[in-house]
């Protein structure tokens, strides 16, 4: 697929035209390939391993994915007002390359857990937990660099292609995982992996971000969360939409 071609004065008219965007693209695509594969395969994982090992009912074992799926929501919970703050304090491609890279470790632990064939409920727990603090930190830092690499006027189209990218790899991940848990039940891992270390080095490669203003009389990070809380609930229609997407 070609790309766009520029206005006739050089400026783009397509985010596409824009290699730091196209990296960005690249590295949101990867990184939501590889966590919504690995939080499909890691489930599928527990299930099994409480029916076979720990000889569980399906309710029982029902109930263990139901605390899989909050254990690995406790980190976002909790986790989401810091990771703000730190990507509004540091630069984003650092902190999003760093979380991917953390990401990656993840996943080899898996891979070598899977492989080895020492799997149980605490270990695939643990995991979890590790991967849902680990990616809490990416999204937040991703999210914020897409408006600074664009012009103003192509940021709805930014958007929207943000969108694909996130649609694309929700759909492509948990399918392409299933089958390669069919062929080797290491494999999603390594291939996670490989995507989270793409999505680092594509983040990082990005060139011309604006730097992070330093202000001495910023506020205290702990007051900058309590603000940013009190803005939620006094914009009603915001903390609506917030609280409806967590439910």
């Amino acid at each position: 697929m070609s790309l766009p071609h520029p206005s006739p004065d050089g400026a783009p008219t397509s985010p596409l035209q824009i290699a730091d965007y196209r990296k960005f693209w690249l590295a949101r695509f990867f990184a939501v390939l590889a966590t919504t594969g690995t939080v499909v395969i890691i489930g599928y994982q527990l299930y099994d391993v409480a029916r076979t090992d720990y000889a569980m009912s399906i309710t029982q074992a029902s109930f263990q994915l139901g605390l899989l799926g909050f254990a690995q929501f406790l980190p976002v919970f909790l986790l989401t007002p810091v990771a703000g703050v730190v990507a509004d304090r540091f630069d984003r491609r650092k902190v999003a390359g760093t979380a991917a890279l953390l990401d990656m470790c993840v996943a080899l632990g898996l891979g070598i857990v899977t492989t080895l064939e020492i799997r149980s409920l605490p270990v695939l727990y643990a995991f979890a937990v590790m991967h849902g603090m680990v990616r809490v930190f990416i999204s937040p830092a991703m999210s914020a660099i897409a408006p600074n690499i664009v012009p103003p006027k192509l940021i709805p189209r930014a958007i929207g292609f943000n969108s694909i990218a996130m649609q694309a790899g929700t759909i492509i991940g948990p399918a392409a995982y299933g089958f390669m848990f069919a062929a080797h039940h290491a494999l999603p891992y390594w291939c996670s992996a490989l995507f989270t270390l793409g999505a680092s080095i594509a983040i990082q490669a990005i060139r011309h971000l604006p730097a992070i203003p330093r202000d001495p009389a910023k506020a205290h990070p702990i007051r900058q969360i309590v603000e940013g809380f009190r803005f939620v609930w006094s914009e009603r229609f915001l903390f609506g939409c917030i609280t409806l997407d967590l439910f």
